[in-house]
């Protein structure tokens, strides 16, 4: 058993763990921005597949103090790079440095103090060594340097494991992940079973996470390539095992459960054509176009997100403010006896709402600090629930 680490978004952490504990993984640790844990090639293969909140999945090769440049360069030279690569391959260096690390000045300066001692290394055991490609190299190294202490990683997921691979077209800068939409929607505790409502849902992700979730449909499965696969060490044989087994898991429930809509026809276009790129899950998704303000349930009870903008300049805060506030009265007219979830980066539009929140969940979206709000909607009696504004 070797030592996995499964980065993660900020505020996912155990959202990530109970992930893994799913997959049959024991002794999982959580830690800030992340998940370490211990597996073999079957479970590296089966976390990059399976994981819908997982970022990265990385190999831990050597852990050490790490004060100077000498301690990390002779870390470097001690691992046995001809395990894992030839020297035909190509490699690139991600590193991490605290700011305040006496010798190191930066990341940069460590990533070139990494590549000489990759380099080092196969030029004493081969006597060449292997060329630096930063755009698509075959094999990902992470080093990490962290109050004196060095972590040196290699990367089993190359591209980012939020890149389903489903997304057609240009995407929207704003647009959400795929890794934290699905970790949203596991923070609302959606069954899989009751309706599922995005009046808002942009291109889609949202409503295509939601549908994959539903019906077991591992969000790798649409991905062609791995990091691991270009390892020294891979097995396709066990690769293939894995992909058939979790193709043999996908259960499609038989009707349509989740319901996305947006006022932008061409987004939603791009939606529809998204969910197409994912075989097997369209049948569960129906699309309409209309405002948010318009949006009626179907069902009695279900769960409704939504993401709104969160406003950058002074004139689009107006706007939003009527947004905001249309939201909460569609909510509260419309939505009674269902769950409702705001995210938003912005907390004083989120006030605009109108609604009292029952739970408020801190998460990051890229460099942004957003909220997952929580509104339990409900009628007669308790609509006293509605107050409190500033909540």
């Amino acid at each position: 058993m070797q030592s996995l680490f499964l980065s993660c978004g900020g505020g996912l952490e155990s959202v990530c763990q109970s992930e893994l504990e799913q997959l049959g993984i024991r002794n999982t640790r959580s830690l800030p921005g992340g998940i370490r844990f211990f597996g073999d090639l079957k479970t590296i293969y089966n976390v990059n597949l399976h994981s819908r909140v997982g970022i990265r999945l990385l190999l831990k090769l050597s852990e050490f103090e790490c004060q100077t440049k000498t301690d990390l360069l002779r870390a470097v030279t001690q691992v046995d790079w001809k395990l894992y690569m030839n020297v035909s391959q190509s490699f690139f260096i991600n590193a991490f440095v605290d700011r305040t690390h006496l010798e190191l000045r930066n990341s940069q300066y460590a990533a070139m103090v990494v590549k000489d001692g990759i380099a080092d290394r196969f030029r004493k055991d081969t006597g060449s060594r292997p060329s630096v490609d930063k755009d698509h190299p075959d094999i990902r190294v992470l080093i990490h340097v962290h109050h004196n202490r060095g972590t040196i990683y290699l990367d089993s997921s190359d591209t980012p494991l939020s890149k389903r691979g489903y997304r057609q077209g240009v995407i929207h800068k704003a647009s959400m992940n795929e890794a934290l939409a699905a970790g949203i929607i596991k923070l609302t505790e959606w069954d899989g079973i009751m309706p599922f409502y995005d009046p808002m849902c942009g291109s889609g992700t949202f409503p295509i996470e939601a549908a994959m979730i539903a019906s077991n449909y591992a969000p790798g499965l649409n991905r062609k390539d791995f990091g691991f696969m270009r390892w020294k060490n891979f097995d396709p044989i066990l690769w293939k095992t894995v992909v058939s087994n979790a193709i043999k898991s996908i259960r499609v429930p038989n009707k349509p459960l989740i319901f996305g809509s947006d006022i932008r026809k061409d987004v939603l276009h791009m939606a529809i054509q998204n969910a197409r790129s994912v075989p097997k899950i369209g049948s569960l998704i129906q699309w309409t176009t209309q405002p948010a303000e318009d949006f009626t349930p179907s069902g009695e009870q279900g769960v409704i997100i939504m993401n709104p903008p969160y406003g950058i300049r002074t004139g689009e805060i107006e706007i939003l403010s009527n947004l905001y506030a249309g939201i909460g009265d569609t909510l509260k007219q419309r939505c009674q006896e269902h769950t409702a979830f705001i995210f938003t980066g912005n907390l004083d539009l989120a006030k605009k709402v109108g609604l009292k929140t029952s739970r408020k969940i801190h998460l990051r979206n890229g460099g942004l600090d957003c909220r997952l709000l929580k509104y339990d909607l409900y009628s007669g009696s308790r609509k006293q629930k509605y107050k409190n504004p500033d909540d």
